[in-house]
């Protein structure tokens, strides 16, 4: 599993913006996925910056790795599927466009079927 930029900063207790410029200055190793979403790993992130740290119930300064936010996560994943949802639209509404037009060098008409099918699935 990997940290977008938003998990990353909720790991570490920094900023997104502080996290995307340590990618940019290569002091961390970060790609992009398929929909221009930042992915780091996490062992990758945590070389340089510690996970957030709590003290346990008896007060020791002894560090633990930070629970996962789910709620956070699960709307992190929830916006991407919308954000994912919304550009199969948009293609979707160009090919039938440019089908109405007859202008069948901007898009393959044969992706139209593959385009509904997975709008299908992005609002299941």
């Amino acid at each position: 599993m990997f940290y977008t930029l938003a998990g990353a900063a909720t790991a570490t207790g920094l900023t997104r913006t502080t996290i995307l410029r340590a990618i940019k200055d290569g002091e961390i190793a970060g790609t992009k996925d398929q929909l221009g979403e930042w992915q780091i790993e996490p062992a990758e992130l945590h070389r340089i910056y510690p996970p957030v740290a709590r003290r346990n119930a008896g007060g020791d300064a002894a560090q633990r790795y930070a629970a996962p936010d789910v709620e956070a996560l699960g709307a992190e994943i929830e916006a991407l599927l919308r954000r994912a949802g919304d550009r199969l639209r948009r293609q979707l509404a160009d090919v039938r466009r440019d089908d109405a037009t007859g202008d069948d060098q901007a898009h393959a008409p044969h992706l139209q079927p593959q385009l509904e099918r997975a709008i299908e699935k992005s609002d299941a």
